[in-house]
């Protein structure tokens, strides 16, 4: 009873009665799992942030003072925050776009006729009927029909799996050849798909060095700032009785201390390099991962999507008997007319030979894996026969073993051709070789030379064969490309010791791609990692840099910070290239930040020491100099502009070395340049030099102001034409604001 209800399902599928039951009771295939920030998250994480707190106290104290021209520092801060919003929520909203315009579609059986329906409202049970070239949207068991399915976005392998009735069909694999109803058993959260998809599934946060460096940064600048603000403010307020003076001082040291222009910096550089990169049609979702790629020296690749467009091309013709190219041409056309199904090696039969359909077929043995070759017989030609060499039936001689062997040994599938009396017949005249090949990416080549002339390593991961991947690999330059591993049979503990001595990996598992780059970022690489399956998602989240290919399985893009829209790695040179440019030229230029911030502590602190003196002693309590805008014409004039212009200069170097330590390195005689003229001033009107504190504190404007462009002159240091332009240009700068201001 039971089999007979089983095989009337898979002749009419469900009934609309039955599909409303399943909906009611939730079996259906959707799920309300989501990956990645929502848009409410990207606006509140860039929002509400520590310092913007900070800036946003310092605002309203501004404002309760009437103090309004002490607001300028707001021109540096809403932009910093505004560009990173509206680059995050682009970077989404490109993403979901994309995914919206790949949604498929099925075709179920219900009340015994096709119709066809969103991916999401399969339910359970409903027959799926499938033709070559469309996906599996749900796990199911065929009820009927033969046909090749292509598993590589969940094993790796690009091999196609013969599925006939009774077999387990998964969603997200897809059919080469072939027609099958299948009926669904898992649906929504209970795919196998989605199975690895949660695993991977939630916000990865970035792992730059620079974000974490200048997070670091900034973290123990508001261990300093924090109390030594508190500190200042009593200490003023004890000196100069005015709570207003006194207000203003201590805001415009706590402006001084935190270098929100560097921040700033950062966010237009990474900008401008994303809008450059979009136009080569590379999406970022992440700015930060520009450094992350810029900064990898080791990429791991997979074959098939990556290397190779994931098509099979013919590569040789070898007539053999004294046959011409000519003939085998015509015979494979007519071979190829005759077929019924196709696959990824016919395919590119068809597309070498072409096809001639006509009414001399008497009669036709289909391919199938298992026979591994396919034969016709042709009336007034002859029967001939094509597939795997030592399947076909035909004797393989020494000189043909080893053409075979060669075409192996490159990576290349060997076929062959063979004339038979009969399609029953047991022997053979052998009449050509026809060598397939994986069809490789036309800038595979160059793109793996420009890689390893950046001092990248490339490793290959594949699910195919190791040998395989080997040889295409070596067709592409990858260097030690002799030198691969087979990880079926490997234990994590030798696949632990191979990581770093193998160039090549086949047949490896998607929690082997995790292992592998697990181990190359312990052995203290930095990996970025390419992929377009979902085997390969959570490898992809492990890396320090993910890619995907635009072509590829929705959660590959979405665990990814940067997602090739042209599914063409040629492009990620050009990432590094940007990259290198923008992370090396902010390093120099954010010297001239923290010289400020340096200053602005060290003045902070004398004045907490002096005032703490003051309270055992005569030493009367150092008064800071500067009020917010007291630094405006440093901050603009000197360091921010002139920071933007120097971060757009070509620089292909070797990000090498912690951020922090370099930049704290380079900005210690900038920060000396600054606090030995202000202090000279300080002194002189300690010495009763000056008329009034008010005069004390405009020189020492225009003495920090006039060190800080010494300091980009001296910073601009060896010339170029652009570093020349930008120490002229600011200097022209000053002079003209000095002017304005002078005048207003």
């Amino acid at each position: 009873m039971e089999t007979q209800e089983k095989e009337t399902q898979s002749s009419v599928g469900l009934t609309s009665a039955e599909v409303a039951e399943r909906v009611a009771r939730g079996e259906v295939n959707k799920t309300k799992e989501k990956s990645g920030k929502s848009y409410l998250r990207i606006v509140t994480d860039n929002l509400f942030t520590f310092f913007n707190m900070i800036w946003a106290l310092i605002a309203v104290l501004m404002i309760a003072f009437q103090s309004y021209s002490n607001l300028t520092f707001l021109a540096v801060i809403i932009p910093n925050v505004l560009i990173a919003i509206i680059q995050e929520c682009r970077a989404k909203h490109t993403v979901e776009k994309l995914s919206v315009t790949t949604d498929p579609r099925a075709t179920v059986l219900r009340d015994g006729a096709p119709v066809e329906i969103a991916a999401e409202e399969i339910v359970l049970g409903d027959v799926m009927r499938v033709s070559m070239g469309q996906q599996i949207l749900a796990d199911a068991i065929v009820v009927s029909g033969l046909a090749e399915a292509n598993e590589s976005m969940l094993t790796g392998e690009s091999n196609a799996i013969r599925k006939s009735e009774g077999d387990k069909v998964l969603a997200g694999s897809y059919l080469v050849s072939g027609q099958i109803d299948c009926r669904t058993i898992h649906v929504g959260a209970e795919n196998y798909i989605h199975k690895i998809e949660k695993a991977a599934k939630g916000f990865k946060k970035p792992a730059s060095n620079l974000f974490r460096d200048l997070n670091k940064l900034l973290f123990y600048i508001a261990c300093l700032m924090v109390p030594l603000a508190i500190a200042m403010y009593i200490f003023q307020r004890i000196s100069t009785g005015s709570v207003t003076d006194s207000v203003l001082q201590t805001c415009g040291a706590v402006i001084g201390m935190i270098p929100a222009g560097m921040y700033l910096l950062v966010t237009v550089t990474l900008t401008l390099s994303v809008i450059t990169l979009a136009t080569k049609r590379t999406l970022v979702q992440d700015m930060y991962s520009i450094e992350m790629l810029a900064s990898a020296d080791v990429v791991c690749l997979d074959k098939t999507g990556t290397i190779t467009d994931g098509t099979m091309c013919v590569s040789a013709v070898l007539p053999l008997g004294g046959h011409t190219e000519e003939e085998v041409g015509h015979i494979m056309s007519l071979i190829e007319g005759s077929e019924q199904s196709v696959n990824a090696t016919s395919r590119a039969l068809i597309e070498h030979f072409g096809t001639v359909d006509d009414d001399t077929l008497l009669d036709k043995v289909p391919f199938s894996s298992a026979r591994k070759y396919s034969a016709a017989a042709f009336a007034g030609i002859g029967t001939y026969s094509v597939g795997a060499p030592h399947f076909v039936k035909c004797e393989v001689t020494d000189e043909m073993e080893e053409k075979i062997g060669t075409y192996a040994a490159a990576g290349e599938r060997v076929l062959l051709l063979a004339k038979h009396e009969s399609l029953t017949a047991e022997s053979g005249e052998p009449v050509a070789l026809i060598a397939v090949s994986d069809r490789i990416r036309p800038n595979a080549k160059e793109t793996i030379e420009k890689f390893q002339s950046q001092d990248v390593t490339v490793k290959i991961i594949s699910g195919d064969h190791a040998a395989t991947v080997a040889a295409i690999a070596a067709r592409v330059g990858v260097k030690n490309a002799d030198r691969y591993a087979s990880c079926e049979t490997m234990s994590d503990e030798e696949l632990i010791a191979a990581a770093n001595e193998y160039t090549v990996f086949g047949r490896v598992t998607p929690e082997q791609k995790v292992l592998l780059v697990k181990t190359l970022k312990a052995e203290g690489h930095t990996v970025a990692m390419t992929g377009d399956g979902v085997n390969d998602t959570l490898a992809l989240k492990e890396s320090n840099c993910a890619i995907a290919m635009a072509d590829g399985s929705e959660m590959a893009r979405k665990v990814s910070q940067i997602v090739l829209l042209d599914s063409d790695f040629g492009t990620l040179p050009d990432v590094v290239r940007e990259g290198r440019r923008c992370i090396n030229n902010v390093r120099r230029s954010s010297t001239l930040f923290l010289m400020k911030t340096v200053l602005t502590i060290t003045l902070s602190l004398v004045t907490v020491i002096t005032g703490l003196l003051s309270l055992f002693t005569s030493v009367p309590v150092f008064v800071y100099p500067f009020q917010p805008k007291g630094l405006m014409l440093l901050e603009l004039c000197v360091i921010g502009i002139a920071s933007v212009l120097l971060a757009l200069e070509p620089n292909n170097e070797r990000i090498e070395g912690s951020f922090i330590k370099t930049v704290l390195k380079n900005n210690i005689p900038n920060a000396i340049g600054l606090i030995v003229p202000v202090f000279t001033v300080v002194l002189l009107g300690a010495c009763g030099v000056f008329e009034s504190t008010a005069q004390r504190n405009v020189l020492a404007m225009i003495a920090v102001t006039l060190a800080g462009l010494a300091n980009l002159w001296m910073l601009c240091i060896p010339y170029t034409k652009w570093r020349a332009f930008v120490a002229v240009g600011m200097t022209a700068f000053l002079a003209l604001a000095v002017l304005l201001c002078a005048t207003v």
